[in-house]
């Protein structure tokens, strides 16, 4: 069917998947209702998560789309975050082999991750792979798209050098949970630290964690790649990634892209409260 709220976008399904077919011209005017339109197709991987019912996942058809700028490529390095933390499998169709849509996926990387097939049914007739999917960092391809587009003012700017960061933690006082505070200023510099601190954390048997952000937290940058990374891999074991206090700037992302219940604590923790 025709997505009203986006001109030229279509979402149907085929063999169980969720095939979301991108408009004629791709760009940062639309981006939002393409966004919103993904996380709709999302949202029932989210719905029957942990009920043991297979998810066929969502197939993104670029068509002949042409990408006027940065967005379709950050549309699909984001989607790929979210749908890996949802269990999703997901999909590319991109029909033009020697196009500039497929050069793009393969100078950024992101043919690498998301599967690309020539059409929609070789997309949906594909098996799915063995095992259990390996967490993906999506961070290396986001710095190949700025790369790429580096004249685009929608792309978060580079970041001063002079950032800092102020990274502890505490016990929350249940035996279970750490809580790991934030203050300074959250960047794309000091992001990867926090990914590091994180990783640091969950290396040393760490599996419920609870990431504070003191209230004059710096908020120059979405942390959610991040924060999504590490959640997926706490919770593949049995743990827990909840965000206790939220930047109203970053709750709002959160509630928009209907990511709340993902960082929820678990045994009595608080999320979002």
């Amino acid at each position: 069917m025709r997505d009203t709220s986006v001109p030229g976008l279509e979402i149907g399904t085929r063999r169980g998947f969720t095939v979301l077919r991108l408009p004629a011209q791709v760009s940062w005017q639309n981006y939002a209702g393409i966004r919103e339109g993904v996380c709709r197709a999302l949202a029932p991987a989210a719905r029957t998560a942990g009920t043991g019912r297979r998810r066929a996942g969502v197939v993104v058809d670029f068509g002949e789309s042409v990408l006027l700028d940065a967005s379709g490529l950050v549309l699909l390095a984001r989607t790929e975050t979210r749908a890996q933390l949802l269990g999703c499998p997901l999909r590319a169709v991109v029909p033009a082999v020697d196009g500039p849509v497929r050069r793009a996926l393969r100078l950024t990387g992101l043919d690498r991750i998301v599967p690309v097939y020539p059409d929609v049914a070789a997309a949906t007739a594909a098996p799915p792979p063995d095992g259990s999917p390996a967490a993906v960092d999506t961070a290396h391809v986001l710095d190949a798209i700025r790369a790429m587009h580096p004249g685009d003012g929608d792309l978060p700017p580079a970041p001063a050098p002079a950032s800092e960061l102020t990274i502890t933690t505490t016990g929350a006082g249940d035996g279970d949970h750490t809580v790991v505070h934030l203050s300074g200023v959250l960047d794309q510099i000091t992001v990867r630290r926090l990914g590091a601190a994180l990783t640091t954390l969950v290396e040393g048997d760490l599996r419920h964690l609870m990431v504070r952000m003191h209230d004059r937290l710096g908020l120059r940058c979405d942390p959610l790649p991040v924060l999504l990374g590490i959640r997926w891999r706490v919770a593949a074991e049995g743990g827990c990634l909840s965000l206790p206090a939220l930047p109203a700037r970053l709750r709002e992302i959160i509630d928009r892209e209907g990511l709340g219940s993902a960082f929820t604590a678990c045994r009595g923790g608080t999320a979002l409260a």
